[in-house]
């Protein structure tokens, strides 16, 4: 048993991969094993069953995963049954439809876990219509279903104990990955023939920072739910500590510590950026082997010319200096060399760590209390549902929505021409989504994705007439539908499209649903779009100003945050994490935003140029602040405490409470800090501060100016 523990480590499995291996015994168990074993009339039901089951897969530890098979299950039966009792009263079904999806979508408030069993729910209630009156008692079809939850709860739970740290391998392995393409998107800000298009790469640079952010929040949940078992071992305790090696390299990269336009006018000719490029390449490159190292679970090496290029960085930077007495600029970039140096020793204790990490078990013990954002209770689980039944919620005007959906959905279904009406509701669950701009780009995919499925589907039910042959390349779509559905949604939807195309050709009725397919398809998609331009459209540039009050509101935060571990000292607390993750969390909503913009109603490009430039500044100043976070320590001057504090209170006066910017205070102040930086007595670590808080002052004004411009284009 253990060699073949180590051959399957030997391997670079992620987690997608063996997802789909799953998948695939799952599906073959429910089409062709159900076929062989004589129950044919199962095959529909349980096949729909185990494919609802699998969209509310979360991942967990094995007590929790138990827990929620038995929710699911139960869940299931009752969903099923309750519609099973009222087929023969069409409206009663149909007001209970509406109420139910929208009550189940607004359970999502309770946390992401609660969201994908609220979704699978819904679907399988969408199923559920399909073989309504087809059974003889009334419990037939919700126990087939149930039957599905169970084939599929069990080959997850084998899976999971065959190799349980593998999605938590997986997601820090996409961390490292991710700040391998921060890195490299950083280094093109390196490059002397870059000086025409920097705000352009300061934009891909902040998109790159927001997909980091983004898989340190998901890897964040998986080690949660970890940690919270009842016994912590070791393995645990290294993944934590790879998580909180990934958090600080990506505060150092995220620091910037220089205008990057000025670089060309004072470097151009040295190969000083040039060796800035190479090492920060080669960190990219050693993040990416760090990545494949945690797949594989190998120790990670540090390359020898890792350290080989940031010497001879070292090296020529000394020489240039000695050259140019009197050019303080080098300083900035000797920041930067810095935050190389730091995240090199970080790469290279973690090969110390990976031998010595049991011994320092209780060094990290005090690290264990990430963020938890689970429920704790009565009282906390309706504190979190209750924040959400207003208008102002986000979730509940998408629940209405989708009550809206399935009302109107389901009232057309009733109608002669909508014998299969209940691929309406099924096109309008997947295709509404929270905001106007993600339904409007699945419209258009599942449009084409159910097209491109019937054109695809059409031959395969001529040529492959043997039953045991389509139900092979059921299997395959399906398959191929799970891999792509976060991946390519057009081409997972038309695989779906074949999926069920082939299923229902088992009674004979394959060709028959071709033409209502997409006719009810385009009703769904119709209905999506009405649903999210008319009721309570979250169009985007009508919500601008909240958006830019927000990410500035927490990037302040943890500014905040900073100077009071400059004043006090430096610590790793929850609470210092927290801020810091809530302010790159604002950048990710605000570049979301931002990016949605040109696909939204009568876009005005005034608005998006001026959104483009606002993205990049408040990305410069968050990077700013990071800079500052990444270097905290305990400082004794309080006329630096004083002047971060002063910084501090200026940057909140104009963009929290909208003062008038006083620019000839901010021109003193500068030129107080230019002063100082100009003294020999001044420390390099006085220098970082003072740099940073003087960045941080000089892209005030055109922040200012474009939030401005901002606000008087939005329309209300």
């Amino acid at each position: 048993m253990n060699n073949r523990l180590r051959w399957f480590n030997h391997y670079n499995f992620n987690s997608t991969t063996v997802y789909c291996l799953q998948i695939f015994i799952v599906l073959s168990g429910t089409t062709l094993g159900l076929r062989y074993l004589g129950h044919h009339e199962l095959i529909i039901p349980v096949t729909l069953g185990a494919i609802a089951t699998a969209l509310t897969d979360f991942d967990d530890r094995l007590s929790i995963r138990l827990r929620n098979l038995v929710y699911v299950s139960f869940l299931f039966f009752v969903v099923s049954s309750v519609l099973e009792f009222l087929s023969p009263y069409p409206f009663l079904l149909i007001i209970y439809l509406s109420l139910s999806s929208g009550f189940l979508i607004l359970l999502g408030s309770l946390g992401q876990r609660y969201a994908t069993i609220s979704f699978g729910t819904i679907l399988l209630s969408i199923y559920t219509l399909f073989g309504l009156g087809e059974y003889q008692v009334w419990y037939q079809q919700p126990l087939y279903f149930v039957y599905g939850v169970i084939w599929y709860g069990l080959t997850s739970i084998i899976f999971y104990m065959i190799k349980p740290t593998l999605a938590v391998q997986d997601n820090l392995s996409q961390i490292f990955s991710a700040l391998a393409k921060l890195l490299n998107s950083k280094s093109k800000l390196f490059d002397p023939d870059n000086h025409e298009n920097v705000e352009q790469l300061l934009f891909d640079l902040s998109l790159e920072n927001a997909q980091t952010v983004q898989r340190l929040n998901t890897a964040k949940a998986s080690l949660l739910t970890r940690l919270k078992a009842s016994r912590v071992n070791q393995n645990s305790i290294y993944w934590l500590h790879l998580y909180f090696v990934a958090q600080d390299i990506h505060e150092q990269v995220s620091a910037n510590y220089l205008h990057y336009e000025q670089i060309q006018d004072n470097f151009s000719r040295s190969d000083l950026i040039f060796r800035i490029q190479k090492n920060i390449r080669l960190q990219a490159i050693a993040c990416e082997t760090l990545c494949q190292c945690i797949l594989t679970h190998r120790p990670y090496q540090p390359a020898p010319e890792l350290s080989q290029a940031l010497d001879q960085l070292e090296r020529s930077m000394q020489d240039w200096i000695r050259m140019n007495p009197d050019n303080i600029e080098v300083k900035n970039l000797r920041l930067i060399l810095n935050n190389l140096h730091i995240i090199d020793d970080q790469l290279h204790n973690l090969n110390d760590i990976q031998y010595t990490y049991p011994a320092r078990f209780q060094q990290h013990v005090d690290n264990l209390n990430l963020l938890d954002d689970d429920i704790h209770g009565i009282k906390d689980l309706w504190l979190k549902f209750r924040q959400h039944l207003h208008p102002t919620s986000a979730l509940f005007r998408h629940a209405v929505r989708i009550a809206f959906v399935f009302a109107a959905g389901s009232l057309i279904s009733l109608l002669p021409f909508a014998k299969n009406g209940y691929w309406i509701l099924l096109t309008g669950l997947f295709v509404c989504q929270v905001t106007y701009f993600a339904t409007k780009s699945r419209l258009k995919l599942r449009t084409f994705g159910t097209l491109l499925g019937v054109i695809l589907g059409i031959p395969i039910l001529y040529f492959v007439p043997s039953v045991e042959g389509q139900l092979m390349i059921t299997v395959i779509c399906g398959v191929c539908f799970f891999y792509l559905r976060q991946k390519k949604y057009a081409l997972a939807t038309s695989m779906a499209t074949l999926m069920v195309l082939l299923i229902f050709n088992l009674k004979g009725s394959g060709f028959n649903i071709i033409l209502p397919r997409m006719m009810d398809t385009l009703l769904g998609c119709g209905i999506a779009w009405f649903a999210v331009s008319f009721i309570w459209p979250d169009w985007n540039f009508r919500n601008i100003s909240n958006n830019i009050r927000n990410s500035t509101q927490a990037s302040l935060d943890y500014f905040d945050a900073v100077v009071q571990q400059y004043d006090a000292g430096r610590t790793n607390s929850m609470d210092y994490r927290r801020t810091r993750r809530l302010a790159h969390n604002a950048q990710i909503e605000l570049s979301s935003m931002i990016s949605s913009l040109s696909a939204e109603p009568s876009p005005n490009p005034q608005l998006i140029h001026y959104a483009f430039r606002y993205l990049v500044y408040s990305h410069s100043q968050l990077s700013y602040i990071s800079a500052l976070g990444s270097h905290r320590e305990k400082i004794g001057d309080q006329y630096i405490l004083d002047l971060m504090r002063w910084c501090l209170n200026t940057l909140k006066q104009v963009l929290i409470e909208q003062r008038t910017l006083s620019k000839t205070d901010i021109k003193i102040r500068l030129q107080e800090i230019y002063d100082l930086a100009a003294r020999e007595s001044t420390s390099e670590y006085f220098m970082l501060i003072l740099k940073q808080i003087s960045l941080l002052l000089e892209t005030l004004p055109e922040l200012v100016t474009l939030r401005r411009q901002l606000l008087e284009k939005e329309i209300r």
